[in-house]
């Protein structure tokens, strides 16, 4: 004799779940989803605050901030998100969500390390501007453009850590050739100016 629940438990995905323990699967997963929202505005007016009393907004664009804490702020609810829906045990979707979510933190590494460049070069070119140096001007250049560039391809390296490494090479060539070729003509046309 054909038994049927086996037959049907087989092709069931939830395996014949008890429905409480589903309720209360999906109880559990929404409280950590409004957690995680609570964490991530709590973080973010924190950050923000921290960013005000550093005065952060007279050295780099307010807006930048703003990009950055928003950035932030929905990373931590991305993973909580992901944690939600590892209580819901249901494979495909939890591994699709992970699968997907895991470019967010890197796209913030990736952020967090050119704002980090971008503070010490333009820290390290104004210490060169007010060197006593006959050629300070253009070593201060040379030098903010070198630490933009290197942690501008640590930046793309982590932004772009789920790519394999060819891809990610060709990106940093195609960047590197367009920054370089955008910083020449600049100087072109600063010289043009200068002797026009």
């Amino acid at each position: 004799m054909v038994n049927i629940a086996e037959i049907v438990s087989r092709y069931n995905p939830l395996k014949f779940v008890d429905l409480n323990q589903f309720i209360l699967r999906v109880i559990f997963a929404l409280t950590i989803i409004i957690v995680g929202i609570f964490l991530g505005k709590g973080i973010s007016i924190g950050l923000k605050k921290l960013s005000q009393k550093f005065e952060l907004n007279k050295k780099i664009s307010g807006s930048f901030i703003d990009l950055i804490l928003a950035v932030i702020r929905w990373s931590i609810y991305l993973l909580f998100i992901c944690f939600a829906l590892n209580q819901l045990e249901i494979p495909k979707l939890t591994y699709f969500f992970t699968s997907t979510f895991i470019i967010i933190p890197s796209l913030v590494g990736g952020l967090i390390l050119l704002l980090i460049g971008l503070t010490i070069a333009f820290y390290l070119r104004e210490v060169i501007k007010r060197s006593e140096t006959k050629i300070r001007e253009p070593i201060s250049q040379i030098v903010f453009f070198f630490i933009i560039y290197i942690f501008g391809i640590y930046a793309i390296r982590t932004a772009l850590i789920s790519f394999d490494d060819w891809t990610t090479n060709m990106i940093i060539i195609v960047l590197t050739a367009i920054g370089a070729s955008a910083i020449a003509y600049g100087y072109l046309v600063e010289a043009r100016n200068v002797y026009h």
